[in-house]
């Protein structure tokens, strides 16, 4: 029974997980993460951060790779800030995920609180987005998410929670576009980092198992459903859910 408990709870965990990753254009650790590590203590389910961390990996990885084949047609693909995001957080995930096992439970959710915050504010900075059909700087992009890809690697995330506002404020990327090219841009990034997790034992299988059906599920309708999603909609429901996973983590940690 209480094997069926846990496959049913990660199972939902992963499906809304899963199902933001597709809506927003993110992997859905942002939420994935905190509801690993605070929602299974309720049921008795102790799961340790490095734990939460691997499992986060996991489901990433399964959930941008659905989410991508679904958006492979799109026409809002740009390889102008995919080749050099992609080509950054994939050596900053890898290098990040390997950082992480030299530092302690405490500092990970640390990290993870501190990421949540620039992106909530970040979020909240209205720019001008330039022309849909615009390319952009080989350069910053690839030195900006080298450095996103080493943060987020050492919590398992694929960092598009962060790529997004970004690519928003900094780049004036339009909406739609963001969401299309960041969910490309965290499946190579958490290629990386689950890879990385994996190889030192930091998934934890059994867990996975429910969280990986789920993603290969609802990513599909998430990014379905975000087709026919006003983009402002879209933007305050990820602002929304990036200030709530913010709250929670510092919660946790002066509680």
């Amino acid at each position: 029974m209480e094997s069926l408990i846990t496959f049913i709870l990660l199972f939902s965990i992963g499906a809304l997980g899963a199902f933001l990753s597709g809506l927003v254009g993110i992997g859905g650790a942002i939420i994935l993460f905190p509801m690993i590590l605070f929602i299974p203590p309720i049921f008795n389910i102790e799961i340790t951060p490095s734990v939460a961390s691997g499992l986060t990996a996991a489901q990433v990885f399964f959930s941008t790779l659905s989410g991508s084949y679904s958006k492979r047609k799109s026409n809002d693909i740009s390889k102008t800030i995919i080749v050099p995001m992609s080509i950054g957080i994939l050596m900053g995930s890898i290098i990040g995920a390997i950082s992480a096992s030299f530092f302690n439970e405490m500092f990970i959710n640390v990290v993870y609180t501190f990421l949540a915050i620039v992106a909530v504010f970040l979020m909240f900075i209205r720019v001008k987005p330039k022309e849909a059909h615009e390319t952009y700087a080989f350069y910053p992009l690839l030195f900006i998410a080298l450095i996103i890809g080493f943060l987020s690697g050492i919590v398992g995330a694929g960092g598009a929670f962060l790529i997004v506002p970004i690519l928003l404020t900094i780049f004036k990327v339009p909406m739609r576009k963001v969401i299309t090219n960041s969910i490309f841009i965290a499946f190579i990034s958490s290629i990386g980092t689950f890879l990385t997790k994996a190889y030192f034992g930091l998934v934890d299988l059994d867990l996975a198992i429910p969280l990986v059906i789920a993603s290969l599920i609802f990513a599909p309708i998430g990014t379905t459903i975000s087709k026919k999603t006003n983009q402002d909609v879209l933007k305050v429901i990820l602002s929304v859910l990036i200030l709530l996973s913010a709250l929670k983590m510092i919660y946790n940690m002066i509680a």
